[in-house]
């Protein structure tokens, strides 16, 4: 772990990890592991390179031969957090002294210099410590710095188990830490390279010059040979990834529904192919089983997927998608109550058609955000086919709003208007906002899709203009999920 970040300092105190499961003693020895070596890294001992894995070692050594013999190329190549160590050990160090310390020693003068390692903490506050560990096997394990944000794991390091000690591997966390200086410098406006010469100035201190970048980058010792063994054994940094997906994995096991639903969501996505391979199937049944426990945005996401194969529509796949549905909606998902509208208008899933819960859904959706939702209650209102449910007056009081913009209303909008005008009998005006949707509709409705939905859309259109102009109000007369099945909505 790099102090270019200062990322641990800056976290607050996290409490005592619980350990009162069966592997309680083994998490205890890894958080005890963790404690230690953040301690003496924030005290800058020596001592700390014992407290290291073998594969840390062996990577404060690529670091040492990175530092005599990296080219331009490799070194630009580094992540950031690495890349500032190495630049700091080239400003700092002869090559030859430099080239005769072994990982031990290279990771004794890094930790003593303070360019790695936990730091000291601020007045007033504490080391972190782990509040969770996972034991990956048993001989590896990972940490977590505290409870999941609702967004993400906050995972921490990797431990090793090696001559029946846990060790600390701190290069795990060097992507994590290059990536949130990257975002860092995202926010201040600085170049990468104003950065890094921040970095390296807090490094090396007032008594030491800072050279220029450039002459950071060319290598201590040209060796072309030496070169070629630095790319053979370059860190595979995104490996500490593959760790947390298997911790995802044995959490989904147990039950975690926050870890079925981020697990699920980097399989269905395959967003992360080197680490997640993309598996569907496997990623939706996650997807489902994190609903099942609870997790709402879980539950979102697998409503949207089972409602996207139509083929399947029938009362049966609607019931199987309802619970998923209302525990998106209850948890205040703005598509989800409009969906759950949709659902009380049609009356399907087990639900009874109820047009007054159908337009409380929507009405939540309009405080919501939902552009579309105004619209949606007011063809509610005004068209429900349970007559003592309809509500003509309400309709067109909420659609004096559309009216006032009806220059910027949709197809769909315009036609809502429409209907609402004739619930109240008007019907001059019903027929000319019925006629106005037709021609919006004709000039290519950016948000009316596909020859066979815009044909489908105009023969209901045309139909509701010849009722109009009979003098007879519109109800609806077809089901809009069956429709959509049928590709013509």
């Amino acid at each position: 772990m790099r102090k270019v970040v200062l990322l641990l300092a800056l976290l607050a105190p996290l409490p005592p990890m619980a350990r009162a499961d069966d592997a309680g003693s083994e998490m205890n020895a890894v958080s005890n592991a963790w404690d230690a070596y953040a301690l003496a890294s924030s005290e800058r001992k020596p001592a700390t390179s014992t407290m290291v894995s073998r594969a840390s070692l062996a990577h404060y050594a690529f670091l040492r031969d990175a530092a005599l013999y990296a080219s331009t190329e490799q070194i630009r190549r580094l992540p950031i957090a690495d890349r500032t160590v190495v630049y700091a050990f080239r400003a700092t160090q002869d090559p030859q002294q430099l080239s005769k310390l072994d990982g031990a020693a290279v990771a004794q003068l890094c930790t003593t210099e303070d360019w790695c390692g936990v730091a000291k903490p601020d007045e007033g506050q504490s080391l972190p410590e782990m509040s969770h560990v996972t034991l990956i096997d048993g001989d590896r394990a990972i940490g977590e710095y505290g409870p999941p944000t609702g967004t993400q794991f906050m995972f921490g390091p990797e431990f090793v188990r090696e001559d029946g000690r846990w060790k600390v591997m701190p290069e795990s966390l060097i992507a994590d830490e290059s990536q949130h200086i990257q975002q860092q410098l995202k926010q201040s406006g600085l170049t990468e390279n104003q950065m890094i010469e921040g970095i390296l100035s807090g490094f090396l201190g007032e008594e030491r010059p800072m050279p220029a970048l450039l002459t950071l980058e060319r290598p201590m010792i040209d060796d072309a040979e030496a070169r070629n063994r630095l790319n053979e054994s370059w860190p595979r940094y995104f490996d500490t990834y593959k760790t947390r997906v298997r911790a995802l994995g044995l959490k989904s096991e147990q039950g975690d529904s926050f870890a079925q639903m981020a697990l699920g969501t980097l399989l269905v996505s395959g967003v992360l192919p080197q680490v997640a391979p993309k598996d569907e199937p496997r990623g939706w049944a996650l997807l489902e089983q994190s609903s099942e426990g609870g997790n709402s945005d879980a539950a979102w996401l697998t409503f949207k997927h089972l409602m996207e194969d139509k083929k399947q529509y029938s009362d049966a796949h609607f019931r199987r998608a309802l619970p998923h549905l209302q525990r998106a909606a209850n948890a205040a998902n703005p598509g989800a109550m409009m969906a759950m509208g949709g659902f009380y208008m049609e009356g399907v899933g087990g639900l009874a058609r109820d047009c007054r819960q159908a337009a409380q859904w929507q009405a939540r959706g309009e405080e919501a955000g939902v552009e579309h939702a105004r619209n949606e209650r007011v063809w509610t209102l005004a068209t429900c086919p349970i007559a003592a449910q309809r509500d003509p007056a309400k309709a067109l009081q909420l659609a004096a709003h559309m009216i006032s913009q009806k220059d910027t209303l949709t197809a769909a909008g315009l036609d809502t208007v429409a209907a609402a005008y004739a619930a109240n009998g008007k019907f001059p005006d019903a027929v000319a906002f019925q006629q106005m949707a037709l021609d919006k509709l004709d000039s290519g409705d950016p948000e009316i899709k596909g020859e066979k939905v815009v044909a489908a859309t105009r023969k209901r259109m045309q139909a509701r203009l010849r009722g109009y102009q009979r003098g007879e109000d519109y109800v609806i007369d077809y089901s809009t999920l069956q429709e959509i099945a049928a590709g013509r909505y």
